[in-house]
């Protein structure tokens, strides 16, 4: 299971536990526990894999999307099942049926998208898929942001973003100059801090050099929607995260 440096990527086997390969940095497994809240990520340090429950599959790829970009989803599905509408409307990405992945969750309301064309390797019995999927995209003119999520704790989970606008809705909060993608948080203390674009979010990074942690922020780029995080200006506590 390899991925160019910097991607995100996990593989969801017919049965057992999530496998995931992730940028190695310092704070993978406080973000796990934190943000993605899986309560005992385990890293196999040869390997640099992770294994995960199978049931955080959605809440993992809402994340990863919010913190790299992108992500890829490998699955391995049988190819006897059919689609039906109970794929259609399911609200995760884990499946098992004839549509290969491309079109499971169409009909419900979610935090990202497929993008491009679906990869298919035929191993048998069973196919695997390779789908790479962004934040979810939208049409209507951008807004500023101004605080509509302030002060609510980070959340990846569908019932945790009841009624969350998409961050698309939103200019980038850093760079102003860009549609947002998605949404930024404080690591350090866990609240929403406001809609970046992909190129802000990462900080022009080209792929981690685990060595050297995340690049640090260029000097064209605002960093004042970290007051967004009702901590920030507190110094009796761990100060907010890059």
């Amino acid at each position: 299971m390899q991925t160019a440096p910097g991607v995100a990527l996990v593989w969801l086997p017919r049965d057992g536990q999530v496998i995931a390969k992730i940028p190695a940095r310092k704070g993978n497994r406080r973000w796990l526990h934190e943000s993605v809240r899986i309560r005992s990520p385990h890293l196999d340090k040869d390997s640099g894999k992770w294994t995960l429950p199978r049931n955080c599959l959605t809440k993992l790829v809402t994340a990863a999307i919010d913190r790299y970009g992108y992500i890829v989803v490998c699955r391995d599905m049988s190819r006897l099942s059919k689609r039906t509408r109970t794929c259609l409307e399911a609200a995760g990405s884990d499946c098992d049926c004839s549509c290969l992945g491309a079109y499971h969750g169409a009909d419900s309301f979610g935090w990202f998208e497929r993008v491009g064309d679906v990869m298919v390797a035929d191993l048998g019995e069973v196919k695997r898929t390779a789908i790479l999927y962004s934040a979810k995209a939208n049409n209507t003119d951008p807004v500023i942001y101004d605080g509509q999520l302030s002060g609510l704790d980070y959340r990846a989970d569908r019932a945790g973003r009841h009624g969350w606008p998409l961050a698309i809705q939103f200019m980038c909060a850093c760079c102003m100059s860009a549609r947002a993608r998605v949404w930024d948080h404080c690591h350090a203390h866990g609240f929403v801090r406001a809609p970046l674009c992909n190129t802000c979010n990462t900080r022009h990074w080209r792929g981690w050099q685990p060595q050297h942690g995340r690049a640090t922020p260029s000097s064209n780029l605002d960093t004042s929607y970290y007051a967004w995080c009702p901590w920030h200006n507190d110094t009796e506590v761990e100060p907010c995260s890059a």
